[in-house]
């Protein structure tokens, strides 16, 4: 099972951005394969958010985040009490942001890979719960037989 942060998302629909073929390709292959993905809420708000910030279309940032909630293979986590708490342990343990916190903490409650091109992500976590880049997890993720 995989949590995928928002930078892969955005990035993934950001031609321009460095990375992008990866992460696009990353998304493609998880979703055809149909995989599992489980997320916070918050990356649909995240998503909104960075969309309509870097393209002043609010109406765009909208319609792919309500897109986004109807994916069929994503499973999205409630931020409760206990979720909470976890998220707090990370913060405070490695260093994290706040936002960043919470996909760390359903990566690691959920036991799954943290697919990240968030720095701290990357560098903070890999002792506590398996992270990777998008191309780190496509490379990978390629090797395995289709289900």
């Amino acid at each position: 099972m995989l949590t995928i942060d928002a930078s892969v998302w955005v990035n993934a629909d950001s031609p321009s951005e460095a990375g992008h073929a990866d992460s696009r390709a990353l998304l493609d292959l998880v979703f055809a394969r149909r995989w599992p993905v489980i997320v916070p809420t918050l990356l649909a708000i995240e998503v909104a958010g960075v969309i309509a910030r870097t393209r002043s279309d609010a109406v765009l940032a909208e319609d792919m985040a309500i897109a986004m909630l109807a994916l069929p293979t994503v499973r999205w986590v409630v931020l409760d009490e206990a979720l909470a708490r976890r998220g707090v342990e990370l913060a405070a343990r490695h260093r994290l942001r706040g936002a960043d916190s919470v996909y760390a903490a359903v990566a690691l409650v959920h036991r799954c890979e943290l697919i990240s091109l968030d720095n701290e992500h990357l560098t903070r976590l890999p002792p506590v719960i398996p992270t990777f880049t998008p191309a780190d997890a496509l490379h990978r993720l390629q090797s395995l037989p289709a289900t």
